[in-house]
């Protein structure tokens, strides 16, 4: 294995060839100014606070990173035939919680107080749980995907093995495709959720389907130095279309990715890409993103107290700011910092990336999701040249990110760059250094290429047409 490429000069050719240029910060870290928490906040200073939480705070270390998981299962009650009867509910007999008890009881989790319930694995991760009791592993943070990915299996079992205690079985695919989705009713009870749930159905029915019915698998990637982390940035928006055609697992009425639609329907003002990325290749991440969140609405007001009230349509962040709101007055740091926390673009900043563009999937391909992300954006010589590839996209990429969730890699959006995109990546994770990831993950990241990328199937295709054969038999469909 040869040795890694050294990242080339950033923006040093003019913004018209299409190159990323990283820009000071707007003031030294250490120099932040103290804001009093009790005041309200300025637009100036809410813009620079943005820009310090979700990219500032996490730039630096090595060039080689770490990894954290996110898988979502929804948890189906299934029948001795193998037919799934409906969702496993999170509180009463038989439930979720009661399934997880005895875990509690035995040491090998702690329960937290809520609400909402939160479980605490003795390694760091959590356990916790979706409006519609799908259940939610986040992983600590490892070293390395192996490590991450052996965390995931072990987790899984554990759970797994607690649900069938009331007759759960737990599966991961991007949307519900066997429960009557009117009876999942909303089952958190912390009030924000309420909030949360009242204020997307003003806007739309998506707000439903992606809260109670889907479950996705995210990457959670560090930043690394200013230049790296703002091509990384550039690199995870454009591959949004590719990342959710290849792991598109939830067909509906014709489209691959029912959950992608539901994110892309519920709130256009929280979700997609900055504006800037859309028409800059030179956009700083963190300014871009304060932007972003600026000119979102207001989901709640009060989040983070009993007495949370949903917000309207059209009134962003930067009116509440500027103009106050005739009952909530003016907003301060905390409402400010809990805004940041109900926006879902595709591509997240925390502190770190979180990379949200997949449906949830079978556990057999779990670890290529890791492959994929991670080649890409770990190994300097992948993210390099994958940048190039997707640099003409740019313009086109709100509406190949829509049709990749009703195409899949059959979009003429995608379709082109899936293989080679695909490449770099297994490439890239190959020059790792071991043992970065476990041979049986980059083994079925290869198979993974081969049975779908570049036949330019999505792995819906296939749930579609186990669908057909019956309910049963798409179950079972996850679990081959």
């Amino acid at each position: 294995m040869g040795p890694r490429a050294e990242p080339g000069p950033i923006c040093s050719r003019t913004r018209q060839e299409g190159r990323i240029s990283p820009r000071a910060p707007l003031r030294d870290r250490d120099t932040m100014t103290q804001l009093d928490p009790k005041r309200p906040i300025t637009l100036s200073e809410a813009r620079e606070r943005i820009v310090e939480q979700v990219f500032e705070k996490g730039l630096g270390g090595a060039e080689l990173g770490r990894i954290g998981l996110e898988p979502e299962f929804l948890v189906l009650r299934v029948d001795e035939g193998g037919e799934p009867v409906g969702r496993v509910p999170l509180e009463g007999q038989g439930s979720v919680l009661e399934a997880l008890e005895p875990l509690v009881a035995a040491g090998e989790v702690t329960r937290a107080a809520g609400p909402p319930p939160v479980f605490h694995l003795p390694n760091g991760g959590r356990i916790t749980f979706e409006p519609g009791a799908q259940v939610e592993h986040s992983t600590c943070i490892h070293e390395n995907a192996a490590a991450a990915m052996e965390d995931v299996e072990q987790t899984a079992a554990l759970i797994e093995r607690a649900m069938a205690r009331v007759g759960g079985q737990m599966v991961a695919v991007g949307c519900d495709v066997w429960s009557d989705r009117s009876l999942v009713e909303q089952q958190l009870r912390a009030p924000r959720y309420h909030a949360m749930a009242a204020y997307f159905d003003r806007r739309s029915p998506h707000g439903r389907v992606m809260m109670r019915h889907t479950t996705s698998l995210q990457v959670n990637l560090d930043l690394g130095s200013r230049v790296v982390a703002t091509r990384r940035w550039h690199l995870g928006n454009l591959l949004a279309p590719l990342a959710s055609a290849s792991f598109a697992c939830s067909p509906e009425d014709g489209a691959v990715s029912r959950r992608a639609q539901a994110w892309q329907g519920l709130d256009p003002s929280r979700t997609g890409f900055p504006k800037q990325l859309l028409t800059d290749a030179c956009a700083d991440p963190g300014e871009s993103y304060a932007e972003f969140a600026l000119d979102a609405d207001v989901l709640l007001f009060g989040g983070g107290s009993s007495a949370a009230q949903p917000g309207r349509a059209g009134f962003r962040m930067a009116d509440w700011i500027q103009s106050g709101h005739p009952e909530h007055g003016r907003p301060q740091i905390a409402d400010l910092d809990y805004h940041l926390s109900t926006l879902f673009p595709e591509v997240r900043l925390r502190g770190f990336f979180e990379l949200r563009s997949c449906d949830g999937v079978p556990a057999r391909w779990r670890g290529v999701n890791a492959v994929f992300w991670a080649g890409l954006f770990y190994d300097s010589a992948a993210c390099e040249a994958a940048l190039e590839l997707l640099e003409p996209s740019r313009a086109s990429l709100s509406a190949a990110w829509l049709d990749a969730a009703r195409a899949g890699l059959a979009s003429p959006f995608v379709r082109d760059l899936a293989a080679p995109i695909w490449d770099l990546a297994l490439a890239g994770a190959a020059r790792l250094p071991g043992p970065w990831f476990r041979p049986a993950d980059l083994a079925a990241a290869d198979e993974f290429i081969g049975r779908f990328i570049r036949p330019l199937r999505s792995p819906a295709l296939e749930l579609a047409a186990a669908l057909v054969e019956g309910p049963a038999q798409a179950l079972a469909w996850t679990r081959r």
